[in-house]
């Protein structure tokens, strides 16, 4: 599942700039936007984003909660960047990715709400050599019977 789309991005970078960043392969340049390239960097950084929400949550999640599109839009705006070595990463930037993946971080140890409740992990299932009561539930007289 993808946490944000080109929309999203196009609401955070000019034109001009989407073009620079996605489309600097000569000799194939176009001028326009190379939405593959976005497409690209999207789903790697929703990728990052399910590996740290995916210990905590069932994936795929049943929507898209605003602070992950905000997560993913600066991860993947960030990537688009770095891809490009001739631009400089602004510190703006990468203060900004940095932030990301600490809320990353804060929501996947539960420090931080994303709007959904975590399903409670599943019950212990097979037996156990104690009972209730913190027994042995087989002891050497109980075994020597059967």
């Amino acid at each position: 599942m993808n946490y944000c789309t080109l929309e999203d991005i196009r609401g955070h970078v000019p034109e001009t700039r989407r073009v620079e960043i996605t489309d600097d392969t000569n000799p194939n340049a176009t001028g326009a936007v190379k939405t593959e390239i976005v497409d690209k960097a999207i789903a790697e950084s929703s990728d990052i984003i399910d590996a740290y929400i995916g210990k905590r949550f069932q994936l795929p999640l049943p929507g898209i909660p605003s602070v992950l599109r905000t997560i993913c839009i600066d991860l993947s705006i960030y990537n688009l960047y770095e891809r490009v070595t001739e631009l400089n990463v602004s510190d703006g930037m990468q203060l900004r990715y940095k932030n990301a993946i600490a809320l990353l971080k804060g929501i996947a140890e539960g420090d931080v709400s994303i709007g959904i409740v975590p399903e409670e992990a599943p019950a212990e299932m097979g037996f156990s050599t104690k009972s209730k009561s913190g027994d042995a539930v087989f002891t050497m007289d109980s075994m020597r019977s059967l």
